[in-house]
């Protein structure tokens, strides 16, 4: 099983740019919503999730097929997506009871997690935020064409928070302007 995900998940700068990200208690929005079902479909499972994970939890940002009480704010040791989060690499495992990395692990039994896949989501300094991800309860081989559908998707959903950042930026150097503008005419 992997153990080793505490590091990469608290690291400190990657911790502030979760909250720099604005994200955390973000509203359910449309653009990933979207994606997210487009992931669903295209890959064939009947659960799908794109997360913000913090240090102690795992936070969807949009999710498809899952109770909601167990989405909104899950601990972040029954969420796969530490693993993501921790390395910045991507997790497929096809059984998660059988595979040595995962077998035993409480997300399994938490989520009926039979199979999971996920990539990372990274801000626009390539710190991962947290995970677009596709769950199936039973054992479920993900095709090659399913990991590069689920790896666009997460580089999709990457570029739109980019895109959220950039926004906010631009905002507030123009709020900026606007003060030395105001204070130069005095």
């Amino acid at each position: 099983m992997i153990t080793d995900w505490q590091p990469g998940v608290l690291d400190p700068g990657r911790l502030g740019a979760v909250r720099r990200s604005g994200l955390i208690d973000m509203e359910p929005d449309d653009a990933f919503d979207r994606l997210l079902e487009l992931a669903a479909e295209l890959t064939g499972a009947p659960r799908a999730c794109i997360t913000l994970v913090d240090s102690t939890h795992t936070r969807a940002l949009s999710a498809v097929g899952f109770p909601q009480e167990l989405v909104l704010a899950a601990p972040i040791e029954l969420s796969f997506c530490r693993f993501v989060v921790a390395t910045g690499a991507p997790l497929v495992v096809d059984d998660s009871r059988r595979d040595p990395r995962t077998a035993g692990d409480p997300t399994i039994e938490a989520f009926d997690a039979g199979a999971w896949a996920g990539y990372p989501i990274e801000d626009s300094d390539g710190r991962v935020l947290g995970t677009m991800c596709v769950m199936d309860p039973d054992p479920h081989e993900w095709t090659t064409q399913d990991l590069h559908v689920l790896s666009t998707l997460a580089m999709a959903v990457s570029t739109e928070i980019a895109l959220r950042q950039s926004r906010v930026e631009v905002v507030a150097m123009r709020w900026e302007i606007d003060q030395l503008r105001a204070a130069s005419s005095r």
